[in-house]
């Protein structure tokens, strides 16, 4: 019965677009949070939203975003606070914070009896650290605590870590280290691992004028087992209107599915407006992430 209901609450939490396709527990780990790097594909590796070491080397920008993920099959809500600050010339702070709620639904006991309603729900939180060890190269960890309500009796709970090394200068950026690399989720007799991976990533801007072009991407490859691809481009104007566009390549066990990716942002004087929408996905179309955030 354990495992039924953490089967359930990973495909309400997260389905698959295909039936067959198996999932790690906890998969809302490999969740991109942030719509800008989600509007290209999900290349979120050298983000200072997302990396504990690109605070140090890049600068400071904090974040909150609310996303209506899966609207045709799960109706999942998710409330995101992400920030990764300088502190001084070699140190970065990096945290996270993140809640998600599925759909209600009514509780049912082996015998066919009906209770109460139940709201399942998923909590992150995460706090990190980096340090340049010179202009150009840095480090960092981040240690996370995720948590899900998966019936009133039963709840999944993991402690995961990402490290993360990376390297930026001019318009070139590289990142490379694991992320979610942590304790499995028990059900019973049986262990479930989460969606740690091997993760790499690159980034290139190329100036224009007043106009900018930047292309992403990014490489996972999961300990449970599947491969992860995220590609995607940024066109800047004046540092002030941007256009986005992305796909992501979900492979056979990988935690997230396929999906194509839109998006729009506009800042001013370091407050930044960020929209996406996911598609060509029948697990994540409709998806739409909306944020906003203070860069400096």
């Amino acid at each position: 019965m354990k495992r039924f209901i953490l089967v359930s609450l990973m495909a309400l939490c997260l389905p698959m677009a295909l039936p067959a396709q198996e999932s790690p527990a906890l998969p809302f780990l490999a969740i991109d949070r942030n719509p800008a790097t989600l509007a290209t594909g999900g290349a979120q590796a050298t983000s200072i939203l997302y990396n504990p070491a690109a605070a140090p080397l890049l600068g400071s920008d904090i974040a909150f975003s609310f996303q209506s993920w899966a609207p045709q099959a799960v109706k999942s809500t998710h409330l995101n606070l992400m920030g990764g600050i300088r502190l001084g010339k070699t140190l970065g702070l990096q945290f996270v914070g993140a809640y998600q709620s599925g759909a209600e639904y009514t509780v049912t006991d082996a015998s066919g009896n009906i209770g109460d309603s139940f709201k399942p729900s998923d909590l992150l939180l995460g706090v990190g650290m980096g340090f340049s060890f010179s202009k150009t190269f840095s480090g960092g960890v981040t240690v996370k605590l995720a948590t899900s309500s998966l019936s009133p009796e039963d709840k999944a709970t993991s402690i995961a870590a990402d490290v993360f090394v990376m390297y930026a200068k001019g318009g070139f950026r590289a990142s490379a280290g694991v992320a979610n690399l942590g304790t499995p989720v028990k059900s019973g007799e049986t262990s479930y691992g989460i969606p740690a991976s091997a993760k790499a990533g690159a980034a290139y801007q190329l100036p224009f004028g007043t106009s900018a072009v930047e292309f992403k991407a990014d490489f996972d490859y999961f300990f449970t087992g599947g491969i992860g691809l995220g590609a995607g481009a940024q066109y800047a104007w004046n540092d002030t209107v941007f256009v986005r566009a992305g796909y992501h390549l979900g492979g056979q066990k990988a935690p997230l599915p396929s999906f194509a990716s839109v998006g729009l942002g506009v800042k001013f004087v370091g407050i930044h407006i960020d929209a996406c929408y996911l598609l060509a996905s029948e697990a994540l179309g409709n998806t739409l992430s909306i944020g906003v955030g203070f860069a400096f």
